[in-house]
């Protein structure tokens, strides 16, 4: 993905990236749908950082909240508000359970940030790939290797004397995307899930990344069948 375009937008766009969250894309679940029916709430504290040219920022957020709805026996809808900011939606497909777990979370969010004279908006279409270990009934380790679109776009404007003049910028492109995380299992109505989350631009080596911990409340996907 190509932002040397948000050259003119660098300082609005980075505070804007690390104060509202952009993106927020841990998935804070395991590769298993919850039943058909039920419902889970998910809140987790995040931070989030950005590494490009040896130079590093990292800053807490505000919390990240997601709804899931358990739609078939192997499909749950997620509705989210990342960094209580930027909304978001995913369907989780659960293509195979066993102690291995394999599911597809496609989903999309997005933000716009403005001022009086400045404006920049994000889009990420996600297409993460959900791999499970099921160590046990209680304990999962996650990973979630995939792709992501992203679409980037904004305007500026000046004044001069007595006459103002816009300038639009528009960029697009697919990085790479992998996340890491462990779903533990307290009880059949919460889990705690820590999980890091990153996105690689391979144009300019720059890496936007995420660490939160998420709590999910209400209910679970069923491990019954790991021993």
């Amino acid at each position: 993905m190509n932002l040397r375009w948000t050259r003119p937008l660098t300082g609005l766009a980075l505070v804007g990236a690390l104060t509202t969250g952009c993106p927020s894309p841990s998935i804070y679940g395991t590769a298993r749908t919850i039943p058909r029916g039920t419902i889970q709430h998910t809140l987790a504290a995040e931070v989030i950082g950005a590494g490009v040219s040896g130079n590093t920022l990292v800053f807490p957020t505000a919390p990240t909240y997601q709804l899931r709805v358990g739609v078939a026996d192997n499909v749950d809808l997620g509705l989210r508000l990342g960094n209580l900011t930027m909304p978001g939606a995913d369907v989780k497909i659960n293509l195979l359970r066993g102690a291995f777990d394999l599911a597809i979370d496609p989903g999309i969010q997005g933000m716009f940030i403005a001022t009086s004279d400045e404006g920049v908006g994000f889009m990420y279409l996600n297409l993460p790939i959900v791999l499970g270990f099921n160590l046990s009934r209680s304990f999962s380790l996650i990973a979630t290797p995939g792709a992501a679109y992203a679409v980037a776009f904004g305007s500026t404007s000046s004044s001069s004397g007595s006459a103002t003049s816009a300038t639009s910028y528009n960029g697009s492109g697919f990085i790479p995307r992998l996340g890491l995380g462990a779903n533990i299992r307290v009880s059949n109505a919460f889990s705690v899930q820590p999980e890091f989350t990153g996105y690689y631009n391979i144009d300019n080596s720059a890496v936007i990344f995420t660490f939160g911990l998420g709590f999910l409340f209400g209910s679970q996907p069923d491990f019954s069948d790991i021993q």
